[in-house]
């Protein structure tokens, strides 16, 4: 950047180098993500990330927080303010997820079996999911144990769905954990 005379350096702030970094692994996969090409891709030097960051692992904690912030959280959030009983409820949130794009959440997943952080970090996630899902699952069922096994089908079914090939569109999807939905309603709920 030229201003009257004087080369400046583009600034960038912390939310910029994590939007790029999400952008990266999404895209690129984990192999893209280093201080170097991610200053690259901004048109940045190295200093940039320096100033918001201690070292990659750091940027890593951040993109992971704001995937669990943004996604995870908003979407436990918005479903359980939209929603007057635990059934609407968990219909809230098969629509809210289903209408995600699951792409950092596969991205995630195939990483953390090659970065201890990253799996640390998705053993953390997956076990406040299955906790918030079995909260919920027991609301609707009333009994503990019964709820606590819907939760984890519930899941466990989600996590497999983003795995399977081809993968089931959202509407697929939705469609899948709706019957589900009806079959646990015609045991228990």
């Amino acid at each position: 950047m030229y201003v009257m005379g004087v080369v400046t350096m583009k600034t960038l702030n912390k939310r910029a180098w994590i939007d790029a970094a999400l952008e990266a692994l999404s895209e690129e996969g984990s192999k893209s993500l280093s201080i170097v090409k991610l200053a690259q891709k901004l048109g940045v030097t190295r200093g940039s990330f320096y100033y918001h960051f201690d070292s990659l692992s750091h940027l890593i904690d951040a993109m992971i927080a704001r995937w669990e912030s943004e996604v995870i959280d908003r979407v436990f959030r918005e479903a359980r303010a939209l929603s007057a009983t635990a059934v609407s409820e968990v219909e809230s949130l098969i629509d809210l997820v289903t209408q995600l794009t699951d792409k950092q959440d596969i991205v995630f997943r195939q990483w953390a079996p090659h970065n201890e952080q990253v799996r640390l970090h998705m053993e953390r996630l997956d076990q406040k999911r299955l906790s918030i899902m079995t909260d919920l699952f027991q609301r609707l069922v009333g009994e503990d144990a019964l709820g606590a096994s819907y939760a984890k089908i519930a899941f466990y079914g989600y996590i497999g769905c983003l795995n399977s090939y081809p993968r089931p569109s959202s509407e697929q999807q939705k469609q899948m954990a709706l019957e589900i939905l009806g079959l646990f309603s015609r045991q228990k709920v």
